[in-house]
């Protein structure tokens, strides 16, 4: 369990210091995509699918990163 939430603090951790960075996003869907390191990225707006896409990241929430 100890070992879970350091993993856990940790990714969350990462997650914050993505707020405000702008990231290359692979889109897998148009509301979805991920980032280089895998983060995936909820989109406001639709995305055109299959395609890489700048964005800046607004926040984020449990795993997900948003745009």
């Amino acid at each position: 369990a100890r070992l879970r939430a350091a993993g856990e603090a940790a990714v969350a951790r990462h997650l914050a210091q993505q707020v405000g960075r702008r990231h290359r996003v692979l889109t897998e869907s148009p509301v979805m995509g991920r980032t280089e390191h895998f983060a995936e990225v909820q989109f406001d707006a639709p995305q055109p699918e299959g395609q890489i896409v700048e964005a800046t990241i607004t926040g984020f929430r449990g795993q997900n990163l948003f745009v």
